[in-house]
């Protein structure tokens, strides 16, 4: 006698399987997404403090072969050519910008060295509180990302031809006058519009210009914003370099136009518990 065994082979999955799976998979895609995110964003962190470093370091030894005295952020003098702190410190760290003229029409500035451009430079988180004006608009074609890192201008001042005999925000400083080396702000992020910022989130709000700079009815020149929106590059902070060549990330404000007195504020004198300040006095 035989006997017959009925073997019943599945076809595939049933639909409630495949929306398990599919469930499953959306599960993990959302808890393992922001970590890479975060894992990203780390990296451009690290690559942005190296690229500080270097900075850092062509600062110092610029001053140390110019009488121990800071160079100029910017100078334009009438009948002579625009030169900035990037074209005289770079015999120390050859990247080819010398010379080179920014921003151009449609963006095509600096030779875009890579320490001299902030991998976050692009970041578009700019956190508002309920009731803050937006920040003024810059046309993307003035944005510069070979300008992602700006001098402190009140110990690197600009002089430009519009203003003869007016340096702003600061003055030209020798390294001996600094009190707290460690403590104060020589370059911070910008937002590539011009090589030197004062700090300035208290003065003006950080929706008028800074304090020590002429009035030019142009924000890419001398708006608080530009330096204001540039505090969160980095996770909601931004990487800063110090007068004594380290660089430290400091957390920024709730909102853009916020005044920081727990990180890097504008003067010691106004916020003596901060960590950095752009101003000594």
């Amino acid at each position: 006698m035989q006997f017959r065994v009925s073997v019943r082979r599945r076809a595939g999955f049933t639909l409630i399987e495949l929306l398990v799976v599919i469930a499953i998979i959306a599960i993990l895609a959302s808890i393992l997404f922001p970590v890479f995110a975060q894992a990203r964003e780390a990296a451009r962190k690290a690559s942005c403090t190296s690229n500080l470093k270097q900075v850092g370091l062509a600062l110092l030894m610029y001053t140390q072969d110019y009488d121990e005295t800071l160079p100029w952020a910017a100078f334009n003098p009438p009948n002579e050519p625009l030169v900035m702190w990037y074209d005289l410190v770079e015999p120390y760290v050859k990247s080819g910008t010398g010379g080179v003229i920014s921003p151009t029409a449609g963006g095509a500035g600096r030779k875009q060295a890579p320490f001299y451009r902030c991998p976050s430079f692009a970041n578009p988180s700019i956190p508002s509180r309920p009731g803050d004006p937006a920040p003024p608009a810059l046309a993307a074609g003035i944005l510069d990302p070979a300008m992602s890192y700006a001098a402190n201008g009140n110990v690197m001042p600009m002089m430009h031809r519009a203003f003869p005999g007016l340096f702003f925000p600061g003055r030209i400083t020798p390294l001996a006058s600094l009190q707290e080396p460690a403590s104060l702000v020589l370059a911070a992020h910008g937002r590539g519009t011009r090589p030197a910022i004062g700090g300035d989130d208290t003065v003006s709000r950080c929706t008028g210009d800074e304090a020590g700079y002429p009035s030019t009815g142009n924000p890419a020149i001398s708006s608080a914003s530009v330096y204001c929106t540039a505090r969160f590059m980095h996770a909601g902070g931004s990487n800063t370099l110090l007068a004594d060549g380290h660089v430290k990330w400091f957390r920024g404000p709730d909102s853009w136009a916020a005044r920081s007195t727990a990180g890097v504020a504008y003067r010691k004198s106004l916020a003596p518990q901060a960590q950095a300040w752009f101003r000594e006095d």
